[in-house]
């Protein structure tokens, strides 16, 4: 018997424009013009969110600082709160990924949605999306008195970690991203579909994976 093929997709920047748990932070920051004092210190570390190798240390501390004191429960309910706001407005969904996703679903793969936002975020967006039938692994968080812990963000090549826990091995059919940072995913593809790539990420991604390489524009 024929085993399905397995799909893996990033998310954010391909199922939905932006950064979701940023966006989080943000609309968290918001309710309560306050938090923010705690981030003040982290402000001249902002220009190293920017860059893949200091990316995931970076934020692990602006996390904990936006989200002094929060526990489950709370998170539970804003993160809730929060997915209506994110998803609302005009052009964030990016509906041909979608669609894309909802065929393999449809044609009987086996679909994984691999994200660095964390694994309630995902999981709430994806409900608020009607996606059903894939596995959703995001980034787990824990909770103290000094904000949610990310023991480790699934980014880059934590995300073959996640998918090796999840019993999912290289290679697989197709991957699904619009980041050189998802390099590890593509390249363990048969095809990598990189969407709506910059010149740099395009160039880089083109060298690694050759002929492999897929590229959607969406506009």
């Amino acid at each position: 018997m024929n085993q399905p093929e397995t799909i893996v997709f990033d998310f954010d920047g391909v199922l939905l424009r932006g950064d979701s748990f940023a966006g989080y932070l943000h609309w968290r920051t918001r309710q309560k013009w306050w938090r923010v004092l705690a981030a003040l210190p982290l402000l001249p570390l902002l220009p190293l969110l920017r860059h893949p190798r200091t990316l995931p240390w970076t934020a692990k501390l602006f996390t904990r600082a936006l989200t002094l004191g929060l526990d489950r429960n709370r998170f539970d309910a804003e993160i809730d709160t929060f997915s209506a706001v994110w998803l609302a407005p005009e052009g964030r969904v990016i509906d041909t990924l979608v669609a894309r996703l909802r065929h393999h679903v449809t044609a009987g793969a086996r679909v994984l949605v691999v994200s660095g936002t964390a694994h309630q975020l995902l999981e709430s967006l994806l409900r608020g999306l009607s996606i059903d039938g894939v596995t959703a692994l995001g980034t787990q968080v824990e909770f103290g008195r000094l904000g949610l812990r990310v023991p480790r963000h699934n980014y880059s090549q934590a995300k073959l970690t996640t998918l090796a826990k999840a019993g999912v091995h290289a290679p697989w059919a197709i991957s699904y991203s619009d980041s050189l940072a998802d390099l590890p995913i593509l390249a363990a593809a048969h095809k990598a579909v990189l969407v709506e790539p910059s010149a740099l990420h395009e160039r880089v991604l083109r060298a690694a994976l050759g002929d492999t390489l897929e590229l959607v524009r969406l506009r």
